[in-house]
């Protein structure tokens, strides 16, 4: 099960490569709605920083 960081990490990652897409393709628009999108989740990241670095390694710890 994903936790709010988890997600939100998840989200700033893809929102910012989207973005950097969009941008590329000159679809200016829709990049800036994507930037806005990931201002948001880092600011979720921002708000759980301790959390986020639990999950970091909870995340690329080897499978038992």
């Amino acid at each position: 099960m994903e936790n709010r960081t988890q997600v939100a990490h998840y989200a700033a990652t893809m929102t910012r490569e989207l973005c950097r897409m969009c941008r590329k393709a000159e679809l200016d628009d829709l990049a800036y709605l994507l930037e806005v999108a990931a201002a948001e989740a880092a600011k979720v990241r921002a708000m759980n920083g301790s959390a986020r670095i639990a999950a970091v390694h909870q995340l690329s710890a080897p499978p038992a």
